[in-house]
């Protein structure tokens, strides 16, 4: 079995002599940034890189090193960076309008794209980010059925506002940040994902919505059981419950119309960012209309739903949105990062065998996750196992590791898009294979 230890690796030092210009950012960074980043995921021990031009799957840093990248934009780029037809259609409505303060045709023409392709949707509200969807959801769904409680699950993460920043991280009972009204606890409901517990959960007739990541918590970082979603969707129709998509990540990305439809499970809402906006800032709620609705301007005395929003469906975004999902409607992107990240699945787990490595490599669709000092199925293995895998204390080692191959892991994970070669893939692979050659020769894998 790999074990970790606790020798400092010569790794780290390296790849940290070999990058004195991103340190120097960093430094600087520090003084107006706390602690000299803009997003809690960039941190990096002993410090992040800063990254000055990207294009397909490479990207080169401050430094000058060219590295593949399997960070993709936090997920947002099927396409790769800087993708021409984007360029161009950003480029083009940039000329014409940054914000008009009014209505523009793109935004009617991207919620088109949306209700033809996720399951779903019927209606449409954009906003600027995954968070605000998710937020504006769970009011929705609030307001639509008179009800309170929202129910989440162990491990799932929907951004950072209140209402869902419980059970992100072990241990799961408690909020994952300070600065949670205690109140709030009261209306959320953490579970594991155990049908008989939702069961239980719906029973009194209170709660307004089941919010879940469709492919598992973390985009799949910790699985869901065979059949968990068709049982989901029985049960909270049942209890008037509203069925809640976080497909932030999944969206566009499983397939056209996400998990939904990779699955055949239709919620009753949706939310969705990311690929959505073709890595420019942009979120999105769909759903039924009946349940959007609560949005309209109706009749006196109708419930109305408040949104403002100053950068809800932004020009630029819509531009680049738009052109995304045109390229990405037929599904064959989605096939060629799902084909190459199982190529790559493979081909980690067959580099753990050779070196003798207790370890493993997972997840479906476009994504894969390492994990080290468990191997068999992520379904048997303790979810705290599962989500920690990526912040232990392999972490910084095996990132510098990689890095000093020209390689840019996302924590432990990889979000791989439809312009990752086979070249990519073969440099992936011998970058893997060196860098554990190089963590068992400094101690730090037995």
């Amino acid at each position: 079995m790999a074990t970790a230890r606790t020798t400092t690796s010569s790794g780290v030092d390296e790849w940290a002599a070999a990058n004195p210009r991103s340190r120097a950012l960093h430094e600087e960074a520090q003084r107006v940034l706390p602690s000299g980043i803009t997003h809690d995921v960039r941190r990096f021990d002993p410090f992040p890189l800063t990254i000055v031009r990207a294009e397909g799957s490479r990207k080169w840093d401050a430094d000058g090193h060219e590295l593949v990248c399997y960070v993709m934009g936090h997920g947002s780029l099927l396409f790769g960076h800087s993708h021409p037809p984007v360029v161009e259609a950003i480029r083009e409505q940039a000329g014409l309008a940054f914000h008009p303060g009014g209505g523009h045709a793109l935004e009617r023409a991207w919620a088109e794209q949306v209700v033809s392709l996720v399951p779903c949707a019927e209606r449409v509200r954009f906003t600027s980010s995954g968070t605000e969807a998710t937020m504006l959801g769970l009011q929705i769904a609030r307001a639509a059925t008179g009800r309170h409680r929202v129910v989440k699950f162990q491990g799932h993460f929907h951004g950072w506002h209140d209402y869902v920043d419980f059970g992100v991280d072990p241990p799961w009972d408690r909020p994952s940040t300070p600065g949670i009204p205690p109140g709030v606890a009261a209306t959320v409901t953490v579970l594991p994902p155990d049908l008989a517990a939702v069961e239980e959960a719906l029973a009194p007739g209170d709660v307004a919505a089941v919010i879940l990541e469709p492919a598992g918590g973390a985009s799949g970082m910790i699985p869901l059981p065979p059949g968990f979603l068709a049982g989901l969707r029985e049960a909270t129709r049942a209890a008037g419950t509203l069925l809640f998509f976080d497909e932030v990540v999944t969206g566009f990305r499983w397939a056209p119309g996400g998990v939904q439809e990779h699955q055949g499970v239709t919620p009753d809402l949706t939310s969705l960012a990311k690929i959505l906006a073709g890595g420019l800032p942009g979120g999105a709620i769909c759903g039924r209309a009946d349940v959007i609705d609560v949005l309209a301007f109706r009749e006196p005395g109708a419930a109305k739903v408040s949104h403002p929003g100053t950068h809800n469906a932004h020009p630029l975004s819509a531009a680049a949105g738009t052109t995304t999902l045109r390229l990405a409607a037929d599904g064959h992107a989605q096939d060629r990062a799902s084909a190459t990240a199982a190529a790559l699945r493979d081909g980690f787990n067959e580099t753990f065998a050779r070196h003798g490595i207790e370890g493993m490599a997972y997840g479906e669709r476009t994504m894969f996750m390492l994990l080290f000092g468990v191997s068999g199925d992520p379904l048997q293995i303790d979810p705290v196992r599962l989500k920690g895998s990526t912040y232990g204390p392999l972490y910084s080692p095996l990132h510098c590791a990689m890095l000093l191959e020209g390689v840019q892991l996302f924590h432990g994970c990889g979000l791989v898009s439809a312009v990752h070669t086979d070249d990519d893939v073969e440099r992936t692979l011998t970058a893997f294979d060196r860098s554990l050659s190089r963590l068992q020769d400094e101690g730090m894998l037995g």
